[in-house]
């Protein structure tokens, strides 16, 4: 989990520049979230984005940040992020360069 903290922004702005960004992942904004993808769903390829745009702060949650919650109700998916961490890490440091590109980051 990561926490950006920014200039306030347009959360148009925002998805549009994140569809730019990231041609080779789906973004997706179903039900108030914003989340970027990989191609398939797959629990391991998916950073979810919660945005607040008038204080300009974005948060990042990926399911490595839950997977103790994962291991304690279902113990082989858990191994499975667990093992996956690496891949997870990597999709979220990716999404969150993107996001620095797409808006300044406040001083």
């Amino acid at each position: 989990m990561q926490t950006l903290h920014v200039k306030p922004f347009s959360k148009e702005k925002l998805i549009e520049g994140l569809y730019r960004q990231f041609p080779h992942r789906k973004v997706q904004t179903n039900l108030g979230t914003v989340q970027v993808r990989t191609s398939g769903f797959t629990v391991t390829g998916n950073v979810a984005l919660k945005l607040n745009p008038a204080k300009g702060t974005i948060t990042t949650n990926t399911s490595a940040d839950m997977a103790f919650v994962y291991l304690f109700f279902c113990l082989p998916l858990g191994i499975y992020i667990l093992a996956k961490k690496s891949k997870t890490k990597a999709l979220e440091e990716e999404v969150v360069a993107g996001l620095k590109e797409i808006l300044e980051p406040a001083d």
